[in-house]
């Protein structure tokens, strides 16, 4: 086929895009340059084959169906897969027009590599599919839903499907149709909103939800809406009646990082939580944020993960740009090329470290006298059943002392409680001087200590803690300028010698105690009789 004029050949040899030119029997028969470096045909080759010849399986399957089309419209637009000669599958939108030329029908095909497009749909659909916080789409012109993620279905228990006959008007609970379309102006306004809703349920209950909105003028104005459920949230903070208000958790963290896990992209909310700017950490590792509390076999581990499962989910403190440390909830997906390597990384967190203070605190008041912040029964229990779980694992011994301190209560009663709780403070300080940073002071109530010493191997060091013990408490005590005298009465049982297990060893020492003050107070007792002082 002859091209029309030297003008018209220029364009149509150094076009960017390939340019196929078929006859009506769909066989090539002129083609330029850059459709020959698309496929990695010559053109004396491609002169030899057909469309089917570079369609993957697939395209070739529906190219009858786009004849047909052609024939009846005279135009087509459409998405197929070109095999290039070594085998590489290249996706290519192709723009499709018929055109006589004296007298016969051709076909002109001019198509476009959309490969980088899919690269960057698939890792928007991974982001979108992979978050735990629902995601979705809506029209600034009707509020209709223009798409929807797995969460937020299951969120709302609707399908994709039945949301996409849906507006927002319909699942929004809190505010009025008049009411969210006005809000819908206001973001149009501001491109960004953050805030707190309820959306109705399919079954009918409604969900507490937080809505983070971003406004974009593509394809008309859209919405693009992270949610999250924080219905569980609301109800432990009314559980535990806490003063505070409800904070205001940032929308999901979302850092990508090529093959050589060098971050090539972060959202907004990064820069919210770790204070980096993304032109501060382009290019960078993001070991820029690690706070050294994990260990290498910790990282070492997570990588183990990603390369066997292509995902990871856990746990990790990590620092902000300004030095303090925070906790997130880490998942990281692997986006792998068709041929099985690394593409990215997509690591999606949130900072969930007052989460973890709470767990924190909530752990301590379970497990720490208030007064003098010891550890109390529960906790010394526990230490006492893990230190003889160490003895029976070696040839040591330990040693439980129970220590009363003798005429508290007369203190107490003449000077007042809080006397008496600065006194007992005072006392656990001293006991705790007495002892290694390995052994164990607990407060078991009122005036009743204990002290765990742990892998002994001999008994004169057992007698010499106990000494010093009566010593310091028989020294005075200065409360409010008061001075007040106390003393202790200790006693003293051994594992395994006097005990077979913590039950029986706690009883032992806890008659050892008494014999010590029915013998006058301000004395040890040993269990043992071959030991009793």
């Amino acid at each position: 086929m002859e091209i029309p004029s030297e003008i018209s050949k220029l364009a149509f040899d150094f076009a960017a895009d390939p340019i196929f030119v078929l006859d009506i029997t769909g066989h090539f028969i002129e083609v330029n340059q850059a459709a020959c470096d698309h496929t990695g045909y010559s053109r004396e080759e491609l002169l030899q084959m057909h469309p089917g010849d570079i369609d993957d399986p697939a395209s070739r399957a529906l190219i009858p169906e786009r004849f047909a089309q052609l024939k009846s419209e005279g135009v087509a637009t459409f998405e197929a897969v070109h095999i290039h000669r070594s085998g590489r599958h290249i996706p290519v939108e192709m723009h499709i027009r018929l055109f006589e030329r004296e007298g016969k029908i051709y076909t002109l095909n001019i198509c476009r590599d959309i490969s980088e497009r899919k690269q960057k749909e698939l890792e928007y659909q991974t982001i979108v599919q992979t978050t735990t916080d629902g995601f979705w789409i809506a029209s600034t012109r009707d509020a209709r839903f223009l798409d929807a993620n797995e969460a937020y279905c299951r969120m709302i228990g609707y399908s994709r499907d039945e949301l996409l006959s849906m507006h927002i008007f319909d699942v929004e609970a809190n505010e009025s149709t008049e009411e969210t379309a006005a809000h819908i102006r206001a973001i149009m306004e501001s491109k960004h909103d953050l805030f707190e809703t309820q959306h109705r349920h399919k079954q009918g209950h409604l969900v507490q939800i937080e809505a983070s909105v971003s406004y974009s003028e593509t394809r008309g104005g859209v919405f693009f809406v992270f949610v999250r459920d924080i219905s569980t949230r609301k109800r432990y903070q009314e559980e535990l009646a806490l003063a505070a208000s409800v904070f205001n958790a940032s929308s999901a963290s979302i850092l990508i990082t090529d093959a050589d896990n060098r971050i090539v992209s972060v959202n907004p909310a990064f820069t919210t939580i770790t204070g980096y700017e993304p032109d501060e950490v382009i290019g960078r590792m993001p070991s820029l944020l690690s706070s050294g509390k994990q260990s290498q076999a910790f990282y070492h581990t997570m990588w183990q993960s990603l390369k066997r499962d292509k995902h990871w989910h856990g746990e990790l403190w990590n620092r902000r740009k300004d030095g303090q440390m925070y906790a997130e909830q880490l998942t990281v997906n692997v986006i792998v090329n068709k041929d099985g390597s690394v593409h990215r990384y997509v690591a999606i967190f949130s900072d969930i470290t007052e989460k973890k203070q709470a767990e924190d605190l909530m752990w301590r008041q379970a497990n720490y006298d208030t007064v003098t912040n010891l550890p109390n029964r529960r906790l010394f229990l526990d230490r006492l059943d893990q230190e003889i779980k160490k003895c029976r694992r070696s040839t040591l011994f330990l040693a439980l002392l129970f220590i009363d301190l003798d005429r508290f209560k007369e203190i107490n009663d003449t000077y007042g409680h809080d006397t008496g709780d600065q006194l007992l403070i005072e006392a656990a300080r001293r006991l705790n001087s007495c002892v290694r940073s390995s052994d164990t002071v607990a407060r078991l109530g009122g005036d009743e200590f204990t002290v765990i010493l742990a892998e002994l191997t001999e008994t004169t060091k057992i007698e010499m803690v106990a000494d010093n013990i009566l010593e310091i408490l028989e020294q005075p005590f200065y409360i409010n300028e008061v001075s007040m005298q106390i003393s202790g009465s200790i006693g003293i049982a051994l594992y395994p010698s006097d005990a077979s297990d913590a039950n029986e060893l706690i009883t032992k020492a806890d008659n050892a105690m008494y014999a010590a003050k029915r013998r006058g107070r301000n004395c040890c007792c040993f269990y043992s009789c071959n030991l009793r002082k």
